[in-house]
């Protein structure tokens, strides 16, 4: 089981590294289309490139969806944890795994939805570039599919380790609660 895990962790770090491709590529041509558009023109330069802000678009879905699956991973999406925290432990372990257990749900649906659309998308094409829109429908089921391991993976991980489940929250929100409880101490002379 460990030895999936790792694997799943090495494979998440490709992920991360086509998200920031597909993310750079996203920006390359956002700013190609701003040169086009505003540069070029005032310089009377009559330059086309309509391609661009159709494939940024389709970039940004699928770096999206695969995105998600990373953060699934980390257990860093938005979350509100004060009702977690607020509630004696047992009853925020119980929130928590009831959490979890909706989100793996939902990832579901969301899968359910995603191939649907990759099945009407088999008929569709990109109205500038002609590419068959299952590519791009079809992000939101392998975006769920990467999802649902990595939340899978999480809750294994909680299970192997023996970790307690309220320990899985986003560290980001827990250090912006701990400067924010020094800063409203009383300051020492």
């Amino acid at each position: 089981m460990r030895s999936l895990i790792h694997y799943i962790d090495k494979f998440n770090k490709l992920l991360e590294v086509l998200c920031g491709i597909a993310l750079a590529g996203m920006t390359g041509l956002i700013f190609l289309q701003v040169l086009v558009r505003f540069v070029f023109a005032k310089l009377h330069m009559q330059i086309s490139v309509p391609w661009t802000e159709e494939l940024s678009r389709y970039l940004m879905i699928w770096a999206i969806f695969v995105g998600a699956a990373v953060v699934a991973r980390r257990a860093d999406a938005l979350a509100v944890e004060a009702l977690v925290q607020a509630v004696p432990a047992s009853a925020g372990r119980v929130i928590k795994f009831a959490a979890h257990l909706l989100a793996l749900a939902f990832y579901g649906l969301v899968f359910k939805v995603g191939l649907d659309w990759a099945d009407f998308g088999m008929s569709e094409t990109s109205p500038v570039l002609g590419l068959p829109m299952v590519w791009v429908y079809s992000s939101m089921a392998v975006g769920s599919v990467l999802t649902i391991m990595n939340a899978v993976v999480l809750l294994l991980e909680v299970w192997l380790d023996k970790k307690d489940i309220l320990d899985v929250i986003d560290h980001e929100a827990d250090e912006a609660v701990q400067e924010a409880e020094l800063s409203l101490a009383p300051q020492k002379a």
